[in-house]
Parts: C-alpha cells; structure tokens; sequence
C-alpha cells in the first residue's frame, strides 16, 4: 500500500474487535520472533484480516508497536491495581512493589521494555524516546514522593535515591534468570517476597505505614496516567 493510500485518522473506522486482534497477534509475533524481523503483512495474517485492513488502524508498524506499548502499560496497571486492591496491606511499599513484579512477570512484552531487550524490541526504541518508554514502565521520584506524603515511604532518604534503587531492583529482577545458573536462582514466588521484604525493611517506616493512605495516593496517580493513555499519550 503506497503512503499516499494510507487512510487518515479521520477516515478510520471504529472496529475494537478487529483493532485489539491485529495487536494480540503482533504481541504473539514480536515476542516470538522481534519487532525487526515481524512485517505488517505477518502481522495481518496472524489476526486473519488483510494487510489494508492493518493499515485502516495504524499508518505504520511503528505506530502499531506504539499502540501495543501503550496496551502494555494499560493491562499492567489494570493487574497491578487489581492485586492491590484485593490485598489488605495492598497500599504499604512491599505489597505494592511485590506486586508490581507479579505483574510484570505475567507480561512478556512489559519485560522486554523494562529491560530494553533488543531481540523482541529491536531497532525500534533507538528511532523513538527510549527515555520516555523507560520512565512510564518504571518508578518515578514523583511517585515517591506521592508515596512519602502518604507515609508508606521514608522520608529521610531522598526520592530520586529510592525510586533509582526499586528500579534497580525491578529491572534486576527481569534480567537474573538470563545471567545466573538456574540451580543459584529460587522459586519466583520466593524470589518476590524475599526482595519485597529487602524493600520494606530499607525504605518503609515501622510497621509498614497506612495501607489505606497508601492505596488512595497509588489510584490517583494511576488515575492521571490512565486520563493520558485514553488520549493516545504516553506522559
């Protein structure tokens, strides 16, 4: 299809069904083969529709990869939130932060973006603002901050210093299995409760602080980047 042919935004139709298809089969194609070596026209074929009708949703591959990150983000903070809510100490930092791994682990694609693998995401956050992609799947010193107002985070240690050594942790976490021998790593669920505890006992005050005061501050600064993802927007 010539670039000329390529329906505008207002031209394209509203299919939801269609449009989440075509990105569950790219998500089951980049994650098996990468993002380099996919095509639009795999693509299509995967999902069962034409390569036209790709092109009815997406100008691009790399706005279709772009939609799909941003799906990522979306269904990762949906989990997160969920498995929080239903934990009574959901809102205190190792709650939070071992669940944040849980999901993480159920999303192959959110592991290649916070480890930046370049076999599954290939030439493709080099030619974007890898920056940004990294600063929306990790924790941010704003989100400390919201975090120490609401007294789940020590306040003595300042936020840039914590949210750099949780994302340490968590982007460590993803790459472990690939630089250990599997007999020097434990069990995930081990894995996840014995560094959710390293974490509250370094930056959480006595007793873990309010897990109410903490899930309250946790939905609303989902709740902003929810409104920004509805609009397309990564920040």
């Amino acid at each position: 299809m010539d670039e000329t042919d390529k329906p505008k935004d207002a031209d394209r139709p509203a299919n939801p069904e269609r449009e989440q298809r075509i990105l569950d089969a790219a998500a089951r194609l980049i994650i098996h083969y990468g993002y380099d070596k996919t095509t639009v026209g795999e693509i299509a074929h995967e999902a069962g529709v034409s390569k036209g009708a790709v092109y009815l949703h997406w100008d691009s591959k790399d706005a279709l990869f772009k939609a799909l990150l941003l799906r990522e983000m979306q269904t990762f903070t949906i989990r997160w939130l969920e498995l929080i809510e239903q934990d009574p100490n959901g809102g205190q930092l190792q709650a939070l932060y071992r669940h944040s791994l849980l999901a993480i682990q159920e999303r192959p694609l959110l592991r290649a973006l916070v480890t930046q693998d370049k076999r599954v995401l290939g030439d493709f956050l080099r030619r974007q603002d890898a920056a940004l992609y990294a600063q929306r799947g990790g924790i941010s010193r704003e989100f400390v901050r919201l975090m120490q107002q609401a007294g789940v985070v020590r306040t003595d240690i300042e936020p840039v210093m914590v949210a750099y050594v949780l994302n340490c942790i968590r982007a460590g976490m993803v790459f472990v299995d690939d630089l250990m021998p599997p007999d020097q790593v434990p069990p995930l669920d081990e894995a996840i409760n014995g560094l959710a505890d390293f974490i509250e006992r370094a930056f959480a005050p006595p007793g873990g602080g309010d897990s109410a005061a903490g899930k309250q501050a946790i939905r609303s600064m989902t709740a902003v980047l929810q409104a920004h993802w509805a609009q397309g927007r990564l920040m």
